[in-house]
């Protein structure tokens, strides 16, 4: 029987897992956008070196703060959604999340702040690292009321909040960097990462109206279930910020500096493509877990895997067969480029299903089993790439590294499949 197009497209608006996705999409659209076009221009009118330290600032922050949401962001949108499928309060998660993440972040920005003269003897640098440590705090709690939001389904709030921060980012940038240099850009951070948590507290707050409180002992059996919860995903974040970092130190100290930058070339476009994958891990977290021990899950699992997969591989296409005018416009010294991107293009598909995959997990409370797989799969990469860098390293160490990490996702990915299909099984 013939589907006309005016019942598909009925069906499409009718779809709350279509909706989220879009909202999820078009926010982090906007924001990341605007944020990357005022990025530009501050790295335009800093100058390289100045850029460099501004660059320590994001970076860092961007680490410490992995620590101090301690996993947070995901274990909310997984206790909330679970709550509300069952009809139970949840303001209890919203006090118990904030307040962990609060102490946790007030803790890293203080080791920041007095150990930042210890990571550096350049002023500059330490000055830099102490801004960072005042924006943690406000940064670490905006992951966390997103996860909050995320796990009410509110991802309209989402995507407006961060539509007006980039917004807010942009103009901010540009304006404050024109005058006041590299301390204009960071107080622009600062002020839009300000900015972000009061609204995203805003939006929380609509939903903390509808719901009851708690008694003290809920609460501190909460806050042990959240940590419990939280700690192997902190854990996991953990490892792959350090395998990162041994792989920097891997390939510039065995190979050379201009395979680190082939490398780092190519990933930007391999997080390009997993762009859409990752604006939407909250909307996957939140629907999987929203309907964990239903009939529906299984169904909720293959649709997010076939959009995310689908919305990695067009553009992936696009950009293989680009490869060559990418590399032209790299220039002559980014020889061998092409290979490596070829390489990052495969190994952005993988990622896309282990990402997936790992919010199925997540949402099952399987959070060790996340755990042991990237620990596997990030530590083996460095493992099977370590004696070839040693001997064709200077020549080929981007796509021996890159090679390697695409063997592991694959063997990663694996695993996670044959895992999910055993725990199907065992429900029939």
């Amino acid at each position: 029987m013939s589907v006309s197009l005016h019942e598909i497209i009925n069906r499409l608006r009718g779809s709350v897992i279509l909706r989220d996705s879009s909202w999820a999409i078009a926010g982090n659209a906007v924001g990341r956008g605007l944020s990357m076009i005022a990025g530009i221009v501050v790295a335009r009118w800093l100058g390289a070196e100045i850029y460099g330290e501004y660059g320590l600032i994001k970076s860092t922050l961007a680490y410490v703060a992995t620590f101090a949401t301690f996993g947070l962001g995901y274990a909310t949108t997984k206790y909330v959604a679970n709550r509300i499928n069952t009809k139970e309060p949840t303001d209890i998660i919203v006090k118990v999340s904030l307040y962990i993440t609060f102490i946790f972040s007030v803790i890293m920005a203080l080791c920041l702040w007095f150990g930042s003269e210890y990571l550096s003897d350049d002023d500059h640098i330490v000055t830099a690292l102490k801004y960072t440590s005042l924006i943690i705090v406000f940064y670490a709690i905006n992951n966390t009321q997103i996860g909050l939001l995320a796990g009410f389904g509110d991802f309209r709030a989402i995507a407006i909040n961060n539509a007006i921060v980039g917004v807010a980012t942009f103009v901010l940038s540009v304006a404050l960097t024109f005058y006041y240099g590299l301390e204009g850009a960071a107080g622009a951070l600062f002020s839009a990462t300000v900015l972000q948590c009061v609204l995203n507290h805003i939006s929380v707050r609509r939903h903390r109206q509808e719901i009851n409180g708690s008694t003290w002992r809920e609460t501190r059996s909460m806050t042990g279930e959240l940590l419990r919860f939280s700690f192997p995903i902190a854990l996991q974040e953990s490892v792959s910020i350090v395998a990162e970092l041994l792989r920097m130190f891997m390939i510039i100290n065995i190979a050379e500096y201009k395979q680190w930058g082939l490398f780092t070339a190519s990933n930007q476009w391999y997080v390009l493509l997993l762009f859409i994958p990752g604006a939407l891990r909250n909307v996957i977290l939140s629907h999987l877990s929203g309907n964990e021990g239903t009939e529906s899950h299984e169904r909720v699992f293959n649709t997010m895997l076939k959009i995310n997969l689908v919305a990695t591989a067009i553009p992936a296409v696009v950009i293989l067969c680009a490869s060559p005018l990418i590399s032209y416009f790299y220039g002559s010294t980014f020889t061998g480029f092409t290979a490596v991107l070829i390489i990052a293009i495969a190994t952005s598909l993988l990622g896309c299903a282990a990402g997936i995959y790992t919010q199925e997990f997540f949402s099952r409370g399987k959070n060790w089993t996340i755990v042991c797989g990237v620990l596997v799969r990030d530590m083996g990469a460095l493992v099977l790439s370590y004696p070839l860098l040693r001997i064709y390293g200077r020549e080929y160490g981007a796509a021996i590294m890159y090679s390697a990490i695409l063997l592991t996702h694959l063997f990663y990915c694996v695993i996670l499949h044959m895992k999910y299909r055993s725990y199907i099984k065992s429900r029939i």
